[in-house]
């Protein structure tokens, strides 16, 4: 379980793949670095808006009740993780404050890994609100945990999955997507300028090097056109999903008999989507011509800012993400001329994060000790609620 951050498909499209240069060049060196962190801790806090104008006086009495939950709402978390330094063994902990409208729902997580071997020991452990865990388990108020044991399952499911190469799978495709992002970076260069320096501050008692990353509605759309042109035309991207596919196929158990249809039939599949992807091209540009002036972000578009420390890890991030949905707007693109096919809603997401303790040995993850009589296994859990739904379907009608 990596640090969670919001920004992990923002960066994964504006900066593991631009063109590197300047500040983005240093802001991509500081995400690939925290890829390879052993512990760290971090604190996140997200909050939003929800505004909505235009719509029915119906609709509208709807969408202020869902406002003013909205507006009201708060996501706290504090995470905790620790690793050996190939991250094939680990835990993590996460503890969740949700706050929706003055409704409080506190949440813990805890993941206990081990992948250094060929046998899978992957558990995790959630402990959720007891209103949930009681409607989930009825009748057993002693039930605190709900327990998933990844390993077990993937014995369970032997027969369709070739466990040894899932491991393989798992342990070695990692290192190889990130090779291929670091490969493919240096002739991705989209003529935006996402990532500006704004020199150092001081943020929570460090000296940190500052850097913002902005994107609006135009540059949002141009970064994402160009990225995926990028990627049809790009031979060695095909290649990567290739491998991908076949290094999936060896994970799957298909019987002798039926293999070499089936490698036949996904080698004439990626054959064909090779064929397909002029078209598809020419399918993908013309609708992104379509909804080039169909906003998806509102004025305020997205600003992030991180701090790097002295050691080269993003420590600190503020961000606000303003997206607008204009329902009328796309009705009129996409030819509807329903009248109830209108109104705007406005969406804003802004959190702040820190990250602490950064390949500290300090760091320490508790995993709760769980028993039969104060957690239930999932597996079960959803074998009694199956039989319950088979109950009531075969009883007597009153």
């Amino acid at each position: 379980m990596k640090k969670i951050s919001v920004l992990a498909l923002i960066l994964a499209l504006s900066i593991s793949l631009t063109g590197c240069v300047g500040g983005e060049l240093k802001l991509y060196n500081a995400f690939n670095k925290m890829q390879d962190v052993t512990s760290i801790e971090s604190e996140m806090e997200m909050g939003f808006t929800f505004e909505t104008e235009g719509f029915s006086e119906e609709d509208q009495i709807m969408l202020e009740q869902v406002s003013a939950m909205v507006n009201n709402s708060k996501i706290t978390m504090n995470q905790k993780a620790q690793y050996n330094k190939g991250q094939t063994v680990g835990q993590a902990q996460v503890d969740m404050n949700m706050n929706f409208g003055g409704m409080v729902m506190p949440m813990n997580v805890w993941v206990d890994m081990d992948m250094s071997t060929d046998e899978l020991k992957m558990k995790e452990i959630i402990k959720m609100p007891q209103m949930l865990m009681n409607s989930m388990v009825p009748n057993d108020p002693e039930k605190q945990y709900l327990v998933l044991d990844m390993g077990q399952m993937m014995k369970e499911e032997s027969k369709e999955l070739n466990f040894n190469e899932l491991m393989k799978f798992s342990k070695e495709f990692q290192p190889k997507l990130a090779e291929f992002m670091k490969e493919i970076q240096k002739d991705f260069k989209p003529d935006i300028k996402m990532v500006e320096e704004k020199g150092s501050k001081v943020v929570n008692k460090e000296v940190l090097n500052i850097y913002e990353l902005t994107l609006n509605d135009a540059t949002l759309k141009e970064l994402v056109k160009y990225a995926v042109n990028y990627s049809l035309d790009k031979k060695e991207v095909v290649e990567f999903i290739k491998e991908y596919m076949n290094a999936v196929m060896k994970v799957v158990t298909i019987p002798e008999a039926e293999k070499k249809a089936a490698e036949a039939e996904i080698k004439q599949g990626l054959e064909d989507l090779e064929k397909q992807l002029p078209e598809f091209k020419v399918k993908f540009n013309e609708f992104m011509d379509k909804y080039e002036d169909v906003k998806i972000l509102g004025d305020k578009g997205i600003v992030i800012e991180f701090g790097i420390n002295k050691d080269g890890y993003i420590v600190h991030e503020v961000g606000n993400i303003d997206l607008r949905i204009d329902l009328g707007q796309i009705a009129e693109v996409v030819g509807e001329k329903a009248p109830e096919m209108k109104g705007i809603i406005k969406l804003g997401i802004n959190y702040t994060s820190k990250s602490y303790n950064i390949n500290s040995k300090d760091v320490k993850v508790e995993m709760p000790k769980v028993d039969e009589n104060n957690s239930i296994d999932y597996m079960k859990m959803m074998e009694m609620q199956m039989k319950q739904i088979e109950q009531l379907q075969q009883a007597p009608a009153k």
